[in-house]
């Protein structure tokens, strides 16, 4: 099942002999990375003077998109 806060490109450590340890990373959120996907798509489309669609709204419809992507993905 997807989880809105689970890593998206989650990386665990571990102990490399030449460098030493190696941290675990978590990265973004798949919401984090879902909503960017987003969010890169409607600034590539948005027509030049469109006064609709400011920053906050780009953001806000950006987040809606990528909870929804995250329900569709938890049904069977």
């Amino acid at each position: 099942m997807a989880q809105p806060n689970e890593s998206a490109f989650a990386k665990a450590g571990f102990y490399h002999p030449d460098s030493g340890l190696d941290n675990p990373q978590e990265g973004l959120t798949k919401r984090e990375y879902f909503a960017a996907m987003a969010m890169q798509g409607m600034l590539a489309n948005s027509a030049e003077g469109n006064t609709e669609w400011d920053y906050n709204t780009i953001a806000k419809h950006s987040c809606i998109a990528a909870d929804a992507l995250v329900e569709q993905l938890n049904i069977k």
